[in-house]
Formats: structure tokens, C-alpha cells, sequence
């Protein structure tokens, strides 16, 4: 019985009940809010994206623009800071380590999520200026609502023109070189790139060698606390005293997982 148990294990079906699972998760969550008291979910919503892992797997639910991203230890390093290449100026943390998505920003304007909307009846207006969002209206006039994501948990004033609580869940197998995961909410990612973020990271982990200059945990933590920091100078410098939510997690993966 143990063999069979295990030769199941990470099968694909045991990937669509954990991604069924997560769906119906986030849908339940979003349905409870009507029975918080001290949350008015008509016009309060949030974000969500999650990572389970199992083994040598992780899957990944997002519904909404928050992100998570991984870096991946290059197999062989291309060009060396100092040479002279057009990557000159490149850090060489992250010359050493490739970033890898783990999950899609789900805008209003995305592939699939717009035309989900537009046929229940929303609006969506493209992003005002580069770097900035569409949105989802109730109106043609584009003055009713007005949200920047195309999924989110709460916000049920959207819900009936295609504004939807159900993730988009993936699946990575994790491989040797995969380092550590940054899950953000879109502060982080309002100005920073993913390879900013990673490459952000990767200097207080890691050496130009490659080797770990601090213990997992208090590396990690000072990593996301050096993320945080750039996030917030960034919207200093665009924004004024306004930014928006800036929450990140940093996770050394082979502190949970070793091949």
C-alpha cells in the first residue's frame, strides 16, 4: 500500500483536486464576507496569492495583481560585471540568477479577463499612462467603480460585470538552482520589475560568488525588509506621501526543500 501511495503522490490527480481546492477556497472566502460584521465587502476587497508546496511542487494561486516570482541560479554565468558587455552595469547577483514567474497579473485589460467582462455587461478603460492600470467600470462613462484588478476577493459592487473571486492556480516543480520566491502585493510591483525585485533580494543573500552571506531566516528577512524600502523610495519619488499597499514575503526555498 505505501509503494501505490506513493507512486500517486504529485500525480495529476492529486494537482486538480489541490487546484480545485484553491478555487473553491477563494470563492468561499469571498462569499463570507457578507457575514463579517466589520466588513462592508460592496466596495472593500483584496487581493489574494497563495503557494502551497508539496514535496517538489509548488502551486500557486493568484486572483487579483498581486505577484510571485522566482530566482533560479543560472547554470553558468554568461558575462562578468566588469567586462565591457552591454550588461556591464548589471548586477552581478543577478547575472547569477534568472527570474522565473510563478504567477500572471490578472488586469482588467489581460487577455481572457476582458472579454469575461465585457460580456457580463462591464467597461473596461485602458491605463491612463504607461505603468499605470486599466479598470473595470459599471458605466460606459467610465464613473462608477473604477477597480484595477480583474479578480479580487470582495469588491462585490463588480462582481456582476465579470469581476470574479476564482484564482488562476499553476504548478512549479522545483528544480536545484531554484533559490527563494518573493510574493508581493502590487506596491512592490507599481515600480519595481520583477528582476529589480529579485535582483533587490539577491544582494543581501547572496555573495558575488553565490554563496549565502547570512542564515536563511534573518537573510531573509533582511532581504524583504530591503524590498520594502526600495518600494517605498520609489513611490517617495513618484507619488509623493501617497503609495499604495506593500506587503512582500521572501522565501528561501531550500531551507524547505533540498533534491
Amino acid at each position: 500500500e505505501g509503494s501505490t501511495t506513493d507512486a500517486a503522490f504529485g500525480g495529476e490527480e492529486e494537482e486538480d483536486m489541490i487546484k480545485q481546492a484553491f478555487r473553491d477556497t477563494f470563492v468561499k472566502v469571498d462569499r463570507g464576507l457578507l457575514d463579517e460584521a466589520d466588513i462592508e465587502p460592496l466596495y472593500a476587497g483584496t487581493t489574494a496569492c497563495v503557494v502551497l508546496m508539496r514535496q517538489n511542487k509548488l502551486y500557486i494561486s493568484n486572483a487579483g495583481d498581486s505577484r510571485a516570482v522566482l530566482a533560479r541560479r543560472k547554470k553558468s554565468i554568461d558575462c562578468d560585471a566588469n567586462d565591457g558587455s552591454d550588461d556591464a552595469t548589471t548586477s552581478k547577483h543577478m547575472q547569477q540568477l534568472v527570474t522565473v514567474p510563478l504567477s500572471i497579473d490578472q488586469n482588467p485589460d489581460s487577455p481572457g479577463e476582458q472579454e469575461r467582462i465585457i460580456q457580463a455587461g462591464g467597461f473596461v478603460s485602458p491605463p491612463p499612462e504607461p505603468g499605470l492600470s486599466s479598470r473595470v467600470w459599471l458605466d460606459s462613462s467610465h464613473t462608477q467603480i473604477g477597480l484595477a484588478m480583474a479578480r479580487s476577493i470582495g469588491d462585490h459592487a463588480v462582481k456582476g460585470v465579470g469581476v470574479i473571486a476564482e484564482p488562476v492556480v499553476t504548478v512549479h516543480t522545483v528544480e536545484k538552482g531554484d533559490e527563494f520566491m518573493i510574493l508581493a502585493t502590487d506596491g512592490v510591483w507599481e515600480f519595481l520589475s520583477s528582476e529589480d525585485a529579485v535582483d533587490i533580494v539577491s544582494k543581501h543573500l547572496f555573495d558575488d560568488g553565490g554563496r549565502d552571506i547570512t542564515d536563511a531566516a534573518r537573510g531573509a528577512s533582511v532581504a524583504c525588509e530591503a524590498l520594502i524600502k526600495a518600494a517605498s523610495e520609489k513611490w517617495h519619488q513618484n507619488e509623493g506621501d501617497y503609495r499604495d499597499d506593500i506587503t512582500a514575503i521572501v522565501v528561501r526555498l531550500k531551507s524547505l526543500w533540498r533534491p
